[in-house]
């Protein structure tokens, strides 16, 4: 039997046993469908446009006060063309895109002002999104005057070698401490991972650090104040401990955004960053998997700009230009660079009316450690970002965003027109 039929018998198997369930109100279920296109166009004369969509649907059982049970899967997720015989909602893939994948899968269990959830989950810290992460375990939460949370989640089990010795599981585990005013928010935050993220860089002998006794500890604290017209957002955060056996894991970040309303209709504001580069040890600038992903430097208002023309976290500037195909020969390693930032960011939207919002960016970087990328002269980089966003129909919106990047380094790719438009419909 096929894995499409038996995965529709299970579908199947599970309307009938919660159709009486959507009957009482017990089931409630939520989603978006998208389809979208995108164009990268490099120097060099090298571009590629291709068209995606992804159907998710998700959904909550309410089986009892207190209880229930949460899900979500996205279906189709794949680019038009993939190679499937039939289109991209059979089973089976090339490898490059997922038709299927089921993402949240967690019991929730609510007693007055605790909270437990287990399974399949999202857990994220910080307004940089510091620790963001999907994996299986436990959550805990408690909502008073001040808010109290914390997680532990089984990254790896990591099983056994060939010759029988267990290796060590990874874990990811954080807590938080938050408390708020009428006019503030501020959060305390901790985290502990001893699985990094893949594929730092010896620069000495040009090879990837394989990751072994890593153990990686987070403190950080972020902030939200407003005042009248302004919003003040900041966040700090420093990480220690060893990223392998022979390498120290590091990390201070910083980061301002200051914005003002002038009217109901018009916005502006400006972002300062800061990250301390190092030539010798591994630079962290998140824990987890980094499953929402962090652009902030192409945050425009739509919802494109933290996907395919996005570029990476700006606190280690040469990792936020890999995989945008920036300097794609230099940059070629993969992983971490450890050059850290220091740059600033400008950023407006323009309410045009109910129907059409707009928006614009413009962002200069220079990394604060150059030594990695010394042969290229690696100066600075700058990011130009445009965008717009049409409510076509009720639920339904057009969206449409570009986005430049210009770099100053004597590399063989070193700009980059990135573009991309999609139809958005959310119930």
């Amino acid at each position: 039997m096929s894995r499409f039929l038996k995965t529709m018998i299970v579908l199947l198997a599970i309307a009938a046993m919660v159709a009486p369930a959507m009957a009482e109100d017990r089931l409630s279920l939520g989603g978006q469908m998208r389809v979208r296109t995108w164009h990268k166009d490099f120097d060099k004369d090298q571009n590629n446009t291709y068209t995606d969509q992804r159907f998710r649907l998700g959904g909550k059982l309410s089986i009892a006060e207190g209880v229930s049970i949460t899900f979500r899967t996205d279906i189709t997720e794949s680019s038009w063309g993939s190679g499937n015989t039939f289109g991209s909602g059979r089973f089976g893939d090339d490898g490059k895109s997922h038709s299927q994948q089921w993402d949240r899968a967690h019991i929730d269990l609510t007693m007055g002002n605790s909270h437990v959830r287990i399974g399949q989950q999202y857990a994220g810290y910080g307004l940089a999104q510091t620790i963001n992460t999907q994996s299986n375990g436990l959550r805990y939460d408690y909502n008073g005057d001040f808010a109290f949370s914390a997680f532990g989640l089984l990254v790896d089990d990591n099983g056994r070698n060939g010759d029988g010795a267990r290796k060590s599981d990874s874990f990811l585990a954080g807590t938080n401490i938050g408390h708020k005013g009428d006019n503030y928010k501020a959060n305390l935050f901790l985290g502990f991972q001893n699985k990094s993220q893949p594929g730092a860089i010896d620069f000495d002998k040009g090879t990837l650090v394989k990751d072994k006794n890593e153990e990686v500890y987070l403190i950080g604290l972020d902030t939200v104040y407003t005042m009248d017209a302004f919003t003040i957002k900041g966040e700090f955060d420093y990480f220690t401990g060893d990223a392998s056996k022979d390498i120290d894991a590091f990390g201070t970040q910083f980061f301002l955004d200051v914005s003002m309303a002038a009217t109901e209709q018009f916005t502006f504001g400006g972002q300062f960053y800061y990250a301390l580069g190092d030539d010798e040890d591994r630079q962290y600038t998140c824990l987890g998997d980094d499953f929402n992903g962090y652009d902030p430097l192409f945050d425009v208002g739509t919802s494109l700009s933290n996907e395919a023309i996005n570029v990476n976290r700006p606190f280690d500037l040469g990792k936020a230009l890999i995989g945008t195909g920036i300097g794609t020969e230099e940059y070629s390693l993969g992983g971490n660079t450890s050059t850290g930032v220091v740059g600033g960011r400008l950023y407006t939207s323009f309410k045009a009316s109910d129907s059409l919002n707009f928006g614009a960016s413009f962002a200069y970087m220079t990394p604060e450690e150059d030594k990695n990328f010394k042969d290229i002269k690696f100066d600075s980089a700058m990011f130009y970002g445009v965008g717009a966003t049409y409510a076509l129909m009720a639920n339904t919106s057009i969206q449409a965003q570009v986005n430049y990047i210009d770099v100053d380094a004597k590399a063989k790719t070193d700009s980059a027109l990135m573009g991309g438009v999609g139809l958005f419909v959310n119930f």
